[in-house]
């Protein structure tokens, strides 16, 4: 029964009246010395898996100091408030990493980063890696020639005049606090949606970040298996892919779609983000059995000794490919532990398969190409059996 427009308007305000009372916000107006010590005191927590630690490079952080100088205003930073009034950083991650470090109080565990310049695109069906570019986030940096004030050169926190250090210290930021329920979903949203910087989030970076604070035993299984020589060798991903937890999303894939292909009813990432989600939830989730499978899979295809194994003929990696050929051996994986040189026959048959690249090109990470594609991928490596 089709709804009147009276009736679509009421439910509609009362969706928002429901959302909104989840989720409460305050603001104030605080000076970056104050931010300092919040941060020196674990008032204010800066989680590295939260965001993509530091990637601005010096000119920008010069640009920053400069604008405060000059008493131009900084945008808002965004926190998330706990129950003991901890404020957890959201966004702004850039501008107060590089206050902290100015002033040499950047805590050593997020101090460092290596990072590129390639865009991320995990959506891609085949991604083309970059040599990387390295940045280096150091406490008590140095400015360089700022684009309004050229004479900053070479000054750093000990030899700016202190006037100015004091100017620095009572600038003001203004802080965005969100309070509210702690609702995963909700939380997913708000890094999703408030993380404005240049450098947007992977949704694997959310997925880190909000789950670990549940249940870190599916992150720690993820961490473990990217070091696995034979998968860092046939992936050959970046600096900047790692970085942005790629591989961490890869193996999560391999997981969450063995066994469960038919029950694929949503696109990639909310796939992924639900199967996360129950799984931290699940006391007697079956982390070994995982983890052997997934180095059984690795292993075996190490022994083939081809480093373009989940490459196309272009030498681009092919996720679509990835997934295929791991689910494919793995569901067989005692049968080609002992018949290896099946493999390789079946990868061929994979690889020129038009129905398989069929449902690998745009879009492939619809729910109904993912579940086209491993089933077609699995039909060609379960023939195995009968041979």
């Amino acid at each position: 029964m089709d709804l009147s427009l009276e009736d679509k308007i009421s439910l509609l305000e009362q969706e928002i009246t429901d959302e909104r009372a989840r989720l409460s916000s305050d603001r104030m107006d605080i000076s970056f010395g104050e931010i300092i010590n919040l941060y020196r005191s674990s008032e204010l927590i800066i989680r590295p898996e939260y965001q993509r630690l530091f990637r601005w490079s010096n000119s920008q952080k010069t640009g920053l100091i400069e604008s405060i100088l000059l008493g131009i205003p900084v945008p808002p930073i965004f926190v998330a408030e706990d129950e003991n009034g901890v404020w957890e950083l959201v966004d702004g991650l850039q501008r107060i990493s590089t206050i902290i470090s100015f002033f040499g109080e950047l805590k050593a565990d997020i101090s460092s980063i290596e990072s590129d310049k390639c865009e991320s695109n995990t959506d891609s069906t085949e991604i083309e890696e970059e040599d990387s570019d390295k940045i280096i986030t150091a406490n008590y940096w140095k400015l360089e020639s700022g684009s309004l004030i050229q004479e900053l050169d070479g000054f750093d926190i000990n030899t700016l005049p202190k006037k100015y250090v004091i100017n620095l210290k009572r600038a003001v930021c203004r802080v965005e606090i969100l309070r509210g329920e702690s609702n995963t979903a909700m939380k997913y949203e708000l890094f999703k949606r408030l993380n404005s910087g240049g450098s947007k989030l992977t949704p694997q970076e959310i997925r880190n970040a909000i789950y670990r604070g549940i249940n870190p035993t599916i992150n720690e299984l993820l961490e473990e298996l990217i070091n696995n020589q034979n998968f860092k060798l046939l992936t050959g991903l970046s600096n900047q892919k790692k970085q942005e937890l790629y591989d961490q999303e890869l193996i999560l894939r391999f997981i969450a779609f063995y066994g469960n292909i038919e029950e694929i009813n949503l696109n990639t990432e909310l796939y992924l983000d639900t199967f996360m989600e129950t799984s931290v939830k699940n006391a007697e989730f079956p982390v070994e059995f995982y983890k052997n499978l997934f180095n059984r899979v690795m292993e075996v295809l190490g022994r083939l000794k081809d480093a373009t194994i989940f490459r196309s003929n272009r030498n681009l990696f092919v996720p679509a490919l990835f997934e295929g050929i791991t689910l494919g051996i793995a569901q067989e994986i005692d049968y080609y532990s002992s018949n290896l040189e099946k493999i390789s026959e079946k990868i061929s048959i994979l690889k020129e398969s038009p129905e398989f690249r069929r449902f690998s090109g745009s879009s492939s990470n619809s729910k109904n190409r993912i579940k086209n594609r491993l089933s077609i991928a699995c039909k060609i490596f379960e023939i195995a059996k009968e041979g």
